[in-house]
């Protein structure tokens, strides 16, 4: 049965302290692959980020290299797909949430990180971005912000090699330019469906401080915390981003109910401004300069 645990209290969360409150990391590792030794565990989720609770689960990563691989046979492990492997198990009581990625799985995502490199310091040598989501992007944000617990020096080496400083400038390029692509939608939309517009407007302000966040170093703002995410950060941001995140929540905000033409063109102004910011970073400008100049903005013309 799950019980409660006092690893959120504000102590330092080590291997030490997890097998203290009954989880015992080697344990788990000999349970799920050939060499525990060999592996990486990076701590991940609620706990790592400073926001758990008596009751969140302990996420782990475990970074599986070349030569060990995955012990299948155990019940443990109850889903896998192309590239990763997740395990549950209860260590006295507690949910333990296992995300194993072996290295030959999850080559192909250090390629891709190699590919963004271009997109950000040569842009007009550009011939694809990845577009990097789901499992594999979640990957790439917990390597980057996770806890090592065991293993620090392959963590580190698997963070170098997959370009994981990379993420943040790549998601605040990428979503910057999404930004424009779903205002064109909803204005494209608004001529013959308001409800459609209104979703898609907001979809469009969501990329928006999207984009803000991962500007700040911020990778992992899921949409279901995007709010909370956005208001955290305005605690701490300097007053040009203060000023962006704010008026992204209020646009996202008057979407649901005003009228949705003022809100379509109060997301144009704030992709201009956003773009402003982020041309103040070196490694952006190149990029942000290229991408502006592939925009044409309508409503400002319309005005």
């Amino acid at each position: 049965m799950k019980r409660t645990h006092q690893l959120a209290s504000g102590q330092p969360l080590t291997a030490e302290t997890l097998r203290a409150h009954g989880v015992d990391l080697e344990g788990i590792l000999s349970e799920l692959v050939s060499d525990p030794a060999a592996c990486g565990v990076l701590l991940t989720g609620s706990l790592a980020a400073g926001n758990g609770t008596p009751s969140s689960d302990v996420d782990l990563m475990v970074l599986m290299p070349h030569r060990t691989s995955l012990v299948t046979s155990r019940e443990g492990v109850r889903f896998k797909n192309s590239r990763f492997s997740e395990a549950l198990q209860y260590c006295d009581g507690i949910e333990v949430n296992i995300e194993l990625a072996e290295r030959h799985r999850v080559a192909e995502i250090m390629t891709w990180m190699t590919a963004i490199a271009p997109a950000l310091y040569k842009p007009s040598e550009l011939k694809f971005i990845p577009i990097i989501d789901g499992p594999e992007l979640r990957f790439l944000q917990r390597l980057r912000t996770g806890l090592p617990l065991l293993n620090p020096g392959l963590v580190a080496s698997w963070r170098d090699e997959f370009l994981v400083e990379l993420l943040p400038t790549y998601l605040a390029v990428r979503h910057f330019m999404e930004v424009h692509e779903y205002l064109e939608d909803a204005i494209s939309h608004h001529a013959f469906s308001e409800e459609s517009s209104r979703h898609v407007a907001r979809i469009s302000v969501e990329e928006a401080l999207v984009s803000i966040l991962a500007a700040l170093g911020i990778s992992s703002a899921s949409r279901k915390w995007l709010i909370v995410e956005s208001r955290k950060a305005m605690a701490t941001a300097g007053e040009v981003d203060r000023g962006l995140l704010a008026e992204g929540l209020a646009i996202l905000a008057d979407c649901a109910t005003g009228p949705v033409g003022d809100c379509l063109k109060r997301i144009e102004a704030l992709h201009k401004r956003i773009a402003a910011r982020l041309s103040t970073e070196p490694e952006l400008a190149r990029a942000v300069e290229f991408m502006q100049g592939k925009i044409g903005y309508v409503l400002e013309q319309e005005a």
